[in-house]
């Protein structure tokens, strides 16, 4: 039986779904969630996707849940919201700290326009253009990419931001194919565990900026700006422009405001959550060091990374409640929810 407690917990986060994320008057939004006597709409993402009276443009949220929504191929233009991830590590994140977990996505054509925020997912692959990809956590073990762009057909206004990319097997964290265009990198954690692959892989070039990078670097024709990268991983590629990034080696080559030879421990704080350790330490070498005075890192410039991969709606962060109530007393809850910009 659904404990009451739980049960009115999602009840409050419906309540807010559908109070904050509605984008136009037409447009509906729909609750994915298996948990158990959950009041969703569906309880696979597939099923949520297909369904005929789910249509272009109409948001799909996902509740946090200890088991996986399956795999989802995308061929509409749809908004899909999950609750964030590392939520029992930072604070004030969501009152449960379940995330919303997809084990393949793919973003087919048909998808043009969509945008994914909040999700844990194992792989994704991107083939449609005008994607948003923000917030998301992909970790991948094997010898296969975490994030795969255009690698079907190239595809062209990407944005990439605040996510936490890594592949923890023996390949690549994000590959990026030849023939993309206006792809947007920022703000990213990206990560190869085995220092002999890449963090990021692009034969595109890349506007990329305020990362950091663990393992090698292979971009072409792109600016490269306010990251940093360590654990020894090196730059490689061709008409690069390289400005104001940081390197716990000689990564990247000296001038044009880059630092060399910065051990990681100098740099950031090196403890607290899995995703806060890479803020900055005081005294850093990456503060006001960017190209135009921001920090270096994902944590600076005019989006710097949110802890947890929260999406950018309010969410509730706190919530207590009896498992009954009586007709005279009511059934006496408290909620505190926080916006995330």
């Amino acid at each position: 039986m659904l404990h009451l407690s739980a049960f009115v917990l999602r009840r409050a986060v419906a309540v807010v779904a559908a109070a904050l994320l509605t984008t136009a008057a037409e447009a509906k939004i729909w609750r994915v969630d298996n948990n158990g006597g959950s009041p969703g709409n569906f309880t696979s993402a597939q099923a949520a996707h297909d369904a005929a009276a789910v249509v272009t443009n109409d948001t799909l949220y996902f509740n946090g849940s200890g088991t996986s929504y399956g795999s989802l191929t995308m061929t509409k233009r749809l908004y899909l919201f999950g609750p964030g991830y590392f939520l029992a590590q930072n604070p004030q994140t969501q009152a449960v700290s379940n995330t919303a977990y997809i084990d393949y996505l793919y973003i087919n054509p048909g998808s043009s326009g969509s945008m994914v925020t909040g999700l844990e997912m194992f792989h994704c692959s991107i083939n449609a253009n005008n994607i948003v990809f923000k917030r998301n956590k992909v970790t991948r073990n094997g010898c296969a990419q975490a994030v795969m762009v255009g690698n079907s057909n190239a595809v062209s206004n990407l944005i990439f931001v605040q996510n936490w990319i890594e592949n923890t097997g023996c390949t690549t964290g994000m590959q990026i194919w030849g023939g993309c265009s206006n792809v947007i990198v920022k703000n990213n954690w990206l990560r190869a565990v085995n220092t002999g692959n890449w963090g990021l892989y692009s034969d595109s070039n890349v506007d990329l900026g305020q990362n950091i990078i663990y393992g090698r670097l292979y971009t072409v024709n792109s600016t490269v700006y306010n990251n940093i990268m360590y654990d020894g991983g090196n730059v490689n590629g061709s008409g690069n422009s390289y400005l104001n990034n940081l390197g716990d080696g000689t990564q990247f080559p000296a001038g044009n405001g880059n630092q060399q030879n910065h051990a990681i421990a100098s740099v950031i704080v090196n403890s607290g959550s899995t995703d806060g350790q890479y803020q900055l330490k005081a005294g850093s070498p990456a503060i006001g060091a960017g190209v135009t005075g921001e920090d270096i890192g994902m944590f600076g410039g005019s989006d710097p990374y949110k802890l947890s991969g929260l999406p950018a709606i309010p969410a509730i962060w706190f919530f207590s409640a009896p498992s009954s109530g009586s007709g005279a007393g009511g059934l006496q809850i408290q909620i505190k929810a926080k916006s995330h910009n």
